[in-house]
């Protein structure tokens, strides 16, 4: 193992510091997109709703259209058929065509009722969109505060990143550059931990014991030494 003094053991441990927290910030701001994502969900589904309900309320006045068009047309064959009343020369063709008035009158009440109830619809299904329009702009503006909130704290955080990585930098150019590779080495395949501390022979990067030799030799000797079973850099509080 090559030779170490304890200045560079605790510039490493700094070194992973920094990373550390710089890690942990960049998880955060990785997590942004999703949050804002999330919250704009809801808004999204509050909005598909109301489009259904805008919906039903185009249904609704197709159907009063479409009632007040029949309504009319039967009004008109009322009036046909009431001129013809006045040519008929015959008491049966007389009464067929007064029955026929009647039918269609009674045809013209039954659907004007239809029509009234479903203009108390459409008033009903105005208001419910009205009120949910209502309600969807004051989500919208609750919605937009929060995202404005995350992209002020994400900023704040851009800041501090930027910060620890420019002094992840000051404190890696004080390293020796063997050193530098053989941590960025460990680093590679250890994950999170390239530099752990041993308590009482325990590895704190495995759990695993090493052996007593190597933790005397850890107290009194500046050289660099790997765990037996993880490879961390080793490292014990004098």
């Amino acid at each position: 193992m090559n030779k170490i003094t304890r200045d560079q053991i605790e510039l490493l441990i700094e070194l992973q510091g920094k990373e550390a927290d710089a890690a942990s910030i960049q998880s955060g701001l990785d997590e942004l997109p999703e949050k804002i994502a999330q919250i704009a969900s809801g808004l999204k589904e509050f909005e598909d709703s109301i489009a259904l309900k805008k919906e039903s309320l185009s249904e609704l006045k197709k159907v009063y259209r479409s009632n007040d068009t029949e309504v009319e047309a039967n009004s008109a064959r009322i009036k046909k058929r009431e001129e013809q009343l006045r040519s008929v020369t015959t008491n049966k063709e007389y009464q067929a065509i007064l029955k026929e008035i009647e039918e269609i009158k009674k045809s013209n009440s039954r659907i004007e009722d239809q029509t009234l109830a479903c203009l108390d619809d459409i008033d009903d299904a105005e208001k419910e969109v009205k009120e949910k329009e209502e309600e969807f702009l004051a989500e919208e503006a609750e919605v937009n505060e929060q995202k404005a909130v995350f992209e002020s704290d994400a900023d704040s955080e851009r800041r501090s990143l930027d910060a620890l990585l420019a002094q992840r930098d000051d404190v890696a150019a004080k390293i020796d550059p063997e050193l530098i590779k053989q941590y960025e080495l460990i680093k590679s395949y250890a994950r999170d931990l390239a530099i752990v501390q041993v308590k009482d022979c325990i590895c704190m990067g495995c759990n695993m014991n090493i052996p007593p030799q190597m933790y005397n030799e850890l107290h009194r000797e500046n050289e660099m030494k790997t765990c037996p079973h993880c490879h961390r850099m080793l490292y014990v509080i004098q």
